[in-house]
């Protein structure tokens, strides 16, 4: 009698059983679709704080060539001054070169001398932000995404204001200084996206990062061609304020809308997938055996800080000398400077909602690899494009450009929409396999190589702009670009995807209760 009451009662308790395990599995299917739910509205958050902050820093780059004009006219002439000073010494450099070169572009003089001394200042803003990258990943690890994205905005308001002052080029070259040892504001936005999704939903995320670069800077530039023609420095007779000073002011609002909206609505997401990517101690001691992949891990992460390096090395270089190239041969106004650089936002955002979310919604992280290489390709058709582009206006001495410009920025466009954001991507889903609180520093890492190559690409492309014209300089960074391709597409994987190890090794857990079960 006992054996059959005894029986009768195992099934009993193995129904309670199931019962709770059912229970248990409700309740975190329901926490994981709130999870989610929040995680989509947090992406909007960081997605419209940072449309505002990419408008407020496109809005200076058609403004920068004649920005230093201006500044020259004002200080050029006086070499007490920094810029003076600068100026004298490129000019004796130039001298010394067209003794032994017989360059048509530095034939041109001081006209030529700008367009280096361009390329210095923007490499000065890029060396800061690989300086300060790896720093803001690993204090947003610690303090929180919130934070420190609110000091970054905090130091990005005080560059602003010293722009709207900035009479002098030593002013202006400050506000500079501080500008670049704050802007976080992508990578931070990055590691938030990074923080709310998962491998299914990471792509779809970074996209928005890409659309939002396309939106800023199709609508950016223009809006600085327009409010340069407004209140200025040599309108008003005013040599406290910027050359452009109603640019700089509607720069400042936006910024300034933008702390608000962040300090208002954006939670901290350090810990965001805290409650859900747990395990029991015997699982994590699982997860640590199952990451023993760690070193191919890291290997890609090493192969893809390389690439970005190489890539932005020769892509920004080419890029910051494009509004110079069209100021020195085809005179272009801040307008048409806008018009251009709204025309490769325009076509950049097109792609990123018409074509770059839907690749990556195919697969989880498996979109991200091809993607890269078309937008390495479409670079380097863009680069060919304007080589032709300079050597057709070489040859018929004609100030209008030919159709090839308008094909280099459609090149430049395709490598915008896609090459940069989908490599953030991967990384993000490279550091799937480690633990979830270095995020920051993986992201950081990795932005500080590609500033590195921004930082560096602008004076070299501006070097060989400077020595050996427009043609040439962007002849060798298609070539450069293409071998970057080739080397892209051998060394990493296709997939940068890694399950948790926390989620990897519950189910290896699982799996051996259900064989011992069977």
């Amino acid at each position: 009698m006992a054996s059959i009451a005894s029986t009768q009662r195992r099934p009993a308790a193995s129904t309670a059983h199931d019962s709770g395990n059912n229970s248990d599995d409700d309740s975190q299917t329901q926490a994981a679709v709130r999870q989610a739910a929040e995680g989509r509205r947090i992406t909007r958050i960081v997605f419209i704080a940072l449309l505002l902050d990419i408008l407020s820093f496109t809005i200076i780059l058609p403004l920068l060539p004649r920005s230093l004009e201006a500044y020259k006219t004002r200080e050029g002439s006086d070499p007490s001054t920094l810029l003076g000073w600068t100026l004298a010494t490129v000019a004796q450099l130039r001298h010394r070169i067209l003794g032994w070169t017989t360059s048509r572009f530095l034939q041109q003089g001081a006209r030529a001398d700008l367009v280096l001394l361009g390329g210095m200042l923007g490499s000065l803003y890029s060396l800061l932000q690989c300086v300060v990258a790896p720093v803001i990943g690993r204090v947003s690890d610690r303090w929180g995404r919130r934070r420190t994205l609110m000091v970054c905005m905090a130091g990005n308001v005080v560059w602003t204001v010293l722009w709207v002052f900035s009479g002098s080029f030593e002013s202006f070259l400050v506000a500079r200084v501080i500008a670049g040892l704050s802007e976080g504001n992508v990578q931070i936005s990055n590691t938030v996206i990074a923080d709310v999704t998962d491998a299914s939903t990471r792509s779809k995320g970074m996209a928005l990062v890409g659309i939002a670069f396309a939106v800023g800077f199709t609508l950016g530039p223009s809006i600085g061609a327009y409010f340069s023609t407004k209140l200025s420095a040599e309108g008003s007779g005013s040599s406290v304020l910027a050359p452009f000073a109603a640019a700089a002011v509607f720069s400042l609002a936006l910024l300034t809308v933008e702390s608000l909206y962040l300090y208002f609505r954006l939670p901290e997401t350090l810990h965001f997938k805290k409650s859900t990517d747990h395990g029991t101690e015997k699982e994590v001691a699982v997860a640590k055996q199952a990451t023993g992949n760690s070193a191919s891990v890291r290997r890609v992460l090493r192969r893809l800080n390389v690439v970005h390096f190489a890539y932005l090395f020769f892509f920004s270089g080419m890029e910051y000398t494009l509004t110079f190239l069209t100021h020195d041969k085809f005179n272009f106004s801040n307008m048409q400077q806008g018009r251009l650089l709204g025309f490769i936002g325009i076509t950049s955002t097109l792609l990123q909602g018409g074509y770059v979310r839907r690749v990556k919604g195919r697969a989880a992280g498996r979109g991200d690899k091809s993607l890269v290489a078309q937008g390495m390709v479409g670079c380097t058709l863009g680069l060919l494009s304007i080589a032709l582009c300079c050597l057709s206006a070489d040859k018929i001495g004609d100030g209008n450009p030919s159709w090839w410009l308008w094909a280099g920025a459609v090149g430049f466009a395709v490598a915008s929409a896609t090459v940069v954001n989908c490599l953030n991507s991967m990384v993000s889903l490279v550091g799937a396999s480690q633990a979830p609180g270095d995020t920051g520093r993986r992201l950081g890492d990795f932005r500080s190589a590609g500033q590195i190559g921004r930082a560096l690409g602008p004076v070299f492309a501006c070097s060989v702009y400077w020595l050996s014209g427009a043609a040439v300089c962007y002849l060798v960074g298609a070539v450069a670009v293409s071998v970057i391709t080739l080397v892209f597409v051998v060394a990493i994987p296709a997939t940068t995807v890694v399950a948790s190890p926390v989620k990897r090794a519950a189910a290896l857990s699982s799996s051996g209760r259900l064989n011992k079960a069977n």
